[in-house]
């Protein structure tokens, strides 16, 4: 049996504050930054496992230019 680990992407603002959480569910940290990257479409994300941020994903250059 598989041991799934449970991560938090943090929708985080140009102000630098959290708006939004999403839960995920993940074999490893690997999977976990493969699927918060695909989060990045309008703001910044940071990938936490308990109190410990394994990633942080900033908007692409050309989006945040706008």
């Amino acid at each position: 049996m598989r041991s799934m680990k449970h991560y938090r992407a943090f929708q985080i603002d140009p102000d630098g504050h959290v708006f939004g959480c999403i839960n995920l569910v993940c074999d490893n940290d690997e999977q976990a930054k493969r699927e918060a990257a695909a989060l990045v479409l309008v703001h910044r994300i940071e990938l936490w496992r308990l109190d410990q941020r394994i990633a942080r994903f900033d908007l692409p250059q050309e989006v945040a230019r706008q």
